[in-house]
């Protein structure tokens, strides 16, 4: 797996941009978020919400003031998503990110509180240097996508 395959970060700042790359990116909205964009189209009260973006879109998250984390978002290579383990979910072929539209996933406060967590150990994780890591972050890929 290379250093680069996954990537993940709060949305801290005002405005978050799409970076440079062909990354795919999968945004958890906790709360506090004024507007999604992607691809000009606007989507407002997406809190407590997950997009699966396919890399050929522009999108930019704008976060309400004062708000200090609006929740995750976790860059994915093409790399990482034809990995054994994660291809056998068909993430790729399936609608999450080559379905010509942008899937939205409403989740319910209990799913949110685990999906939080679950973000917050690949997080973890990506900043250490534990032996096992790459297996480990597979694995709640794994669990996060079930």
């Amino acid at each position: 797996m290379k250093a680069d395959s996954i990537n993940i970060s709060q949305i801290l700042k005002g405005t978050t941009l799409k970076p440079k790359g062909e990354h795919y990116a999968v945004c958890w909205i906790k709360e506090k978020v004024k507007i999604l964009e992607i691809d000009k189209r606007i989507y407002k009260n997406v809190s407590n919400s997950i997009f699966f973006i396919d890399p050929k879109y522009s999108w930019k998250i704008v976060k309400k003031d004062g708000v200090s984390a609006a929740g995750y978002i976790l860059y994915l290579s093409k790399e990482i998503l034809n990995e054994p383990l994660l291809n056998n979910l068909h993430i790729n072929t399936v609608r999450l990110f080559n379905s010509g539209e942008i899937p939205l996933f409403k989740l319910s406060p209990g799913i949110e509180k685990r999906t939080q967590a679950i973000l917050e150990m690949i997080d973890e994780l990506l900043g250490s240097q534990l032996n096992h890591r790459e297996d480990a972050l597979l694995s709640l890929l794994n669990t996060f996508f079930i």
